[in-house]
Formats: structure tokens, C-alpha cells, sequence
């Protein structure tokens, strides 16, 4: 596929959510709204996303008390084709809310194309490239639904009541998870309209909505390594570091 020639969808959209607490990173500001090289860390989410031509729209999805501050950010940085919609409670409702915009065509008298596949992807993973997106789309529009992975790092283990190990699993049979993901629309919309509200309060996992309410297996797609999302503080020093 040539660069730039896009992945043959009659229309991308891109659901960001960014309305985390950020309680891991040990800050008052929710890691999303951290400066990185002076600029917040999800300005470069979505301008990631913003660069490629064929997404259509790009959601971000905030907390309520948020929506001020994401606002003045896409203003300041002046991106285009975004339309910030407030979050619920959790990170499935959030992402319900960005969908739910998409499916109703509407938001503030401001017009949105419902998309044939929709993106969603962390605000807080910066490094995001076409070339990994392009892949994920193709793979959605054929199979349902497709996901980003990547090798374990480290062996998981579970514990046992007195906190000692139970069992370890085999690292080579799993994959860690990780953004993008990209879903045919309707397949995605309607697994987040029958999921339960169990799903939507403590559930994280997208591809596993998709797999349990609309039976889709989601194509696995080999990610690169620059895929990590902002978690901890020395991971805001790390992005700096590749930014610069």
C-alpha cells in the first residue's frame, strides 16, 4: 500500500479516550494533560491521527471537568476535525458516549459521518503510526474487529490466597494487548448497546466486547515497539526523550 493512499474503508473515524485519572503517575494532572516538550500528551495523540487524511472525524473524550481544558487545547494547537465529548465514570462508558456521537451523526449542530470502522485508541499512546493503523483498519474491515499486540516482556503469574505462586502461564501462547484497535462500526456499537453494566463499569478490554456480544474473533495484528502508553512518570520522561 502506498503512503498516504489509505485502506480502502469508505469512511475512518478515530474514538480517543482521555478521561483517566492518571492516579498511577502520582500527579495532580491526569497524565493526558501533562506537557511533554511543552505540549500536552494528548495533543500528539491526536495529532497522530489528525496526519492521516482518510479519518474522517476524531473523538476525544474527556471528563466532565475536563472539557474546558480539551477545548483550549485543540484551539491552541489549532487540530482539525475534532469533536470533544464528555466521558462517563469509566473507560468503557467513556468510549460508549464517543461511539454513541458517531451512530447519532450529530453533536452541537456540528455534522459527523458515521464510519464504516471506527478507531479506538488510547490519548495517552503518542507514537502511533499510519503504517500500524492502515493495518488494523484493513484487518477490521475484513474480520469484525482487529487489535494491536505485542510480545510479553515479563512471565504472568496468579497467586494464591496467602500470596504465593499458584501457577505462571506459558509466555510464548500470549500477547499483551495494546492500542490501536478498530472495529467494523456497527459490530462495535452494537456490542457496547447489549454489554452489561459490569462490563461497562470494570471491564477494559474492547476486542473481548466485541468477541462476547457479536461472536467476532478480532484479527491480531503484530504492533511495533513504540505502541507503550504513558502509565507512570518515568514513562513522561521517556516520551520526552524520543520527542526531542
Amino acid at each position: 500500500m502506498e503512503p498516504g493512499s489509505g485502506p480502502g474503508v469508505a469512511a475512518v473515524a478515530a474514538v480517543l479516550p482521555a478521561g483517566g485519572s492518571g492516579e498511577r503517575l502520582g500527579g495532580a494532572t491526569p497524565k493526558q494533560f501533562c506537557a511533554v516538550q511543552g505540549r500536552p500528551l494528548v495533543s500528539y495523540a491526536v495529532r497522530a491521527m489528525e496526519r492521516i487524511s482518510w479519518i474522517t472525524n476524531i473523538i476525544v473524550v474527556v471528563s466532565p471537568e475536563n472539557m474546558e481544558t480539551m477545548k483550549s487545547i485543540t484551539q491552541k494547537y489549532s487540530h482539525k476535525r475534532v469533536t470533544v465529548v464528555e466521558g462517563g465514570m469509566t473507560r468503557h462508558r467513556s468510549i460508549f458516549n464517543g461511539l454513541r456521537v458517531l451512530a447519532e451523526k450529530e453533536f452541537s449542530n456540528h455534522l459527523l459521518q458515521k464510519p464504516e470502522v471506527v478507531i479506538i485508541h488510547d490519548a495517552v499512546r503518542p507514537f502511533v503510526e499510519e503504517d500500524i493503523i492502515s493495518k488494523v483498519v484493513m484487518a477490521a474491515k475484513e474480520h469484525g474487529a482487529a487489535g494491536a499486540i505485542r510480545p510479553l516482556v515479563s512471565t504472568v503469574v496468579a497467586t494464591d490466597a496467602d500470596g504465593c505462586l499458584d501457577h505462571s502461564l506459558e509466555r510464548a501462547r500470549y500477547r499483551a494487548s495494546e492500542m490501536p484497535q478498530a472495529f467494523l462500526f456497527d459490530v462495535i456499537y452494537e456490542a457496547y448497546q447489549q454489554c452489561t453494566d459490569y462490563d461497562l463499569d470494570y471491564g477494559t478490554e474492547c476486542l473481548h466486547l466485541a468477541l462476547k456480544y457479536c461472536k467476532t474473533n478480532a484479527k491480531l495484528v503484530e504492533g511495533t515497539a513504540d505502541l507503550w502508553k504513558v502509565t507512570y512518570k518515568r514513562d513522561l520522561y521517556a516520551a520526552e526523550s524520543i520527542i526531542k
